[in-house]
């Protein structure tokens, strides 16, 4: 029966890349090299709805900032648009920027993100806590935030490694809904899917919050200046703030709907948090980072 979902789960991945959004590279000037557009790769999370609201609004030109959003539905499509030099600037997280430089791809994380991540599982299981979940599917991308916080909740929970499958499922939206029509039992997953899902009654059995390291952040390749690095913190600490006000719920409401893919009796249920205000990229967490992608890589864990 799991080889079954596991092919089952196959075929649908290779469906939602066939349908996978490609960024289109820049308009050059006459040397080849436009040098006032800033690409800013983003995906469904929470800590890319100011950069959504400030497209809405208009907010970048007011800052003075030529900037375009390259839309994307999962972490490793954002990375091959920095390796082809699509984007200037991206939302990753500490994990994936350690990985790109032993591939000899400089992305410098300079802003750090709370962005927590939950384990979800599937309402028909009878689960109440993770070392209940032996030979369950748990959806992650693997080499990013959600592979080390799975690691890190089978850690705490003395659940062994292999008693759980992980199948590498990139696409948030398409996580999301592969738990929601039952085709895994449980996923690890950001907001505001996370919250959806319990709405519909599945379980929440690990959330992140408040716990360290904190993994997410914007990162800027060389091609994005200095000035233009504080020119989108600058936007992101603005937008953060405008959208605080009651008045902006309306539109942040349609912009869940409309890029994160959410159903409208979701959205229109969820109460919006503020985000926390933006801090800079501790070199410990980036340490944590990187000391993890070494031991999944080379050292070999002894199975308990």
């Amino acid at each position: 029966m799991k080889q079954i979902l596991l092919a089952i789960i196959a075929t649908i991945m290779l469906a939602s890349c066939s349908h996978r959004q490609e960024a289109t590279q820049f308009d050059a000037d006459s040397t080849g090299i436009d040098t006032t557009l800033l690409c800013v790769a983003v995906m469904p999370a929470m800590n890319c709805l100011p950069v959504y609201y400030a497209e809405r609004t208009g907010l970048a030109d007011s800052i003075g900032l030529e900037m375009e959003i390259l839309r994307y539905k999962a972490q490793m499509d954002i990375d091959t648009a920095i390796i082809n030099g699509y984007a200037d600037i991206a939302f990753t997280d500490l994990i994936r920027c350690a990985k790109l430089g032993k591939q000899g791809v400089t992305i410098t994380p300079f802003v750090s993100l709370d962005e927590p991540l939950s384990l979800i599982s599937l309402k028909t299981k009878r689960v109440k806590q993770v070392n209940q979940m032996k030979e369950q599917m748990v959806a992650i991308s693997r080499l990013s935030a959600t592979d080390y916080w799975c690691d890190r909740v089978l850690d705490e929970t003395h659940t062994s490694y292999d008693d759980i499958y992980r199948p590498q499922i990139n696409d948030v939206q398409l996580r999301a809904d592969m738990l929601r029509l039952g085709l895994i039992d449980a996923a690890i997953m950001g907001e505001p899917y996370a919250t959806w899902m319990t709405m519909l009654g599945h379980k929440r059995l690990f959330q992140s919050k408040d716990k360290q390291p904190r993994l997410y952040a914007w990162a800027a390749r060389n091609s994005a200046t200095k000035h233009q690095q504080r020119l989108f913190r600058t936007l992101l600490d603005e937008a953060t703030q405008r959208m605080s006000r009651a008045s902006e719920a309306d539109l942040l409401r349609d912009i869940l709907k409309q890029d994160f893919g959410m159903p409208a009796e979701a959205v229109d249920s969820l109460e919006l948090q503020p985000l926390k205000p933006l801090s800079n990229v501790r070199q410990s967490d980036v340490e944590e980072a990187e000391n993890w992608l070494k031991n999944k890589s080379i050292i070999k864990r002894v199975k308990r």
